[in-house]
């Protein structure tokens, strides 16, 4: 592979010891995080630095950082850093135990403030180690930085810098939904670094046009003309470059989605894949939707959430468009959970389609009326509460039956107990498994404290095509396409005849 990486660029690993080592004007202080999946520490013991030289697969000797993959605990993975006296552009490498280079980085400060640099990441990917570039920086310097990662600084909590992911159960993510989230992490990574080469591109066009005009004496005439198309030169090769790395990446990408898709649950597989012909498998999340950047090109990456649901799902939106994402939802989450019942609760009439497509799954008759509303969540909530009790006192050693309960058309249609019914449904969701999903558009003029409780803990999803979505893992922006069954019935009877075999 080639030595010089830029920012994003990965490559296997095929040495079992590896040695980071960097150099700036002022010698920079290296150190290394022991990370989770989400770039976080599981305590201030997984940072190596001069002041705490090792930990379990990292140590430090002298100036250089030491990592040896195997030895990691299992699912970790390691980012490599400095930290500077004053922002300052840094010379990384990776090499082996004798010394032999295996890959080396250059990193500039990407706006002049960053004093606190990532540079590489050691991780294990399909039971492949492999190396990653990196390049974000930190104004705050190391404070900031350690505390994005999850350190705990002067001994008090410090907020996070970094973003958590968009929905969080407290739970970690379990294996399928893990792989769908590695790709999404390699795609949301390669844009970053396409989006910051545009950027310096554009940064340092502007930096040469600047110095060209500087001098009044020069500012025209033929040298004059000659570094201004220099300049302009330089910046389209620093973007076509880009462009073509984010070309190769993403059909990288496209190939390993089309792949993962053969394997996946139906809960997390796209429509068009055969894991909806047959047997229902269960699956550990679904998949919500699609990330894109038609401006970027033609990659889409699945989002898709754990489960059980740690938090209800709201589709955002006019009702026969949530309604539809809604249904498909619910779609998903019965073949997850092969066996569920499902309960419609819909004064709004927009899930019609839905309640006589799933009618074998039906708990009880679908609530299409206002004066149905309230009997059927007191009844809902009293029956979780039975089976809280049961659970405490170990009578109950089967287990909740798996319920998906569908809500359309909040706050219209709902009454003041109905809304606490529902928060009280919510919030033993996860531990019930009991999945929600619910459907209204923002209404700012509801006064309810359940109201804003219930609206606040959701995880929301928007359902018209312009919703935005930024990532986890570098805040880089992308267009959510919320996910939709598709029109073809037929199909969809076939995977409900296929749900029902397993319904009791």
């Amino acid at each position: 592979m080639s030595h010089a990486f830029s920012a994003g660029q990965n490559a296997p690993l095929t040495v079992r010891t590896v040695r980071f080592a960097a150099s700036a004007q002022v010698a920079p202080d290296v150190c290394a995080f022991v990370v989770d999946d989400r770039l976080r520490v599981t305590s201030s013991d997984d940072v190596v630095f001069y002041n705490q030289p090792s930990t379990a697969g990292v140590r430090l000797e002298g100036d250089t950082i030491v990592v040896e993959p195997e030895a990691l605990r299992p699912g970790a993975r390691v980012v490599c850093a400095v930290g500077t006296d004053h922002p300052t552009s840094v010379s990384t490498s990776l090499s082996d135990v004798d010394g032999t280079l295996i890959a080396s980085f250059r990193i500039e400060p990407a706006t002049g403030t960053e004093s606190a640099l990532l540079c590489w990441e050691i991780y294990c990917r399909n039971g492949e180690w492999k190396i990653r570039a990196l390049g974000a920086g930190y104004a705050g310097g190391l404070a900031e930085m350690l505390a994005a990662h999850g350190v705990v600084v002067d001994d008090e909590p410090v907020a996070a810098a970094a973003v958590a992911a968009p929905v969080s159960t407290g739970t970690e993510l379990p294996p399928s939904c893990e792989l769908v989230w590695r790709i999404l992490e390699d795609a949301s990574r390669s844009a970053a670094a396409y989006v910051a080469a545009h950027e310096y591109a554009q940064h340092r066009l502007d930096d040469e046009l600047s110095a060209a005009v500087a001098d009044p004496s020069s500012r025209t005439g033929a040298a004059a003309e000659s570094a201004r198309a220099q300049a302009h030169r330089r910046c389209e090769e620093l973007t076509a470059a880009a462009e073509a790395r984010y070309h190769d990446d993403s059909a990288v990408l496209t190939a390993e989605l089309a792949t993962v898709d053969t394997v996946l649950p139906p809960s997390l597989a796209s429509w068009n894949s055969g894991a909806w012909h047959g047997t229902m498998v269960p699956g550990d999340g679904v998949r919500v939707g699609e990330l894109s950047a038609p401006d970027r090109g033609p990659l889409r990456v699945p989002l898709c959430v754990p489960l059980p649901l740690g938090r209800p799902l709201w589709i955002d939106g006019e009702a026969d468009v949530a309604g539809a994402v809604a249904s498909s939802l619910a779609v998903r989450l019965l073949s997850a959970r092969p066996g569920s019942r499902l309960d419609i609760i819909d004064p709004s009439g927009s899930l019609l389609g839905l309640s006589e497509l799933a009618r074998p799954m039906l708990a009880g008759p679908p609530i299409h009326d206002v004066t149905g509303v309230t009997p059927k969540l007191k009844g809902l909530a009293e029956a979780a509460d039975l089976t809280g009790l049961a659970l405490r006192a170990g009578t109950d050693t089967s287990g909740p039956e798996p319920r998906v309960i569908v809500l359309a058309g909040l706050p219209h249609g709902f009454d003041g107990s109905d809304l606490v019914n529902i928060v009280h449904l919510a919030r033993m969701g996860s531990a019930q498994n009991i999945s929600i999903v619910i459907t209204g558009a923002d209404d700012g003029t509801v006064d309810n404290p359940a109201y804003d409780v219930l609206h606040d803990v959701s995880q929301h999803l928007p359902a018209a095509e312009d919703g935005r979505f930024s990532d986890p893992w570098t805040n880089t922006d992308w267009r959510f396409t919320a996910d939709t069954a598709p029109g073809d019935t037929e199909l969809l009877r076939r995977v409900v005849a296929s749900l029902e075999v397993g319904c009791p």
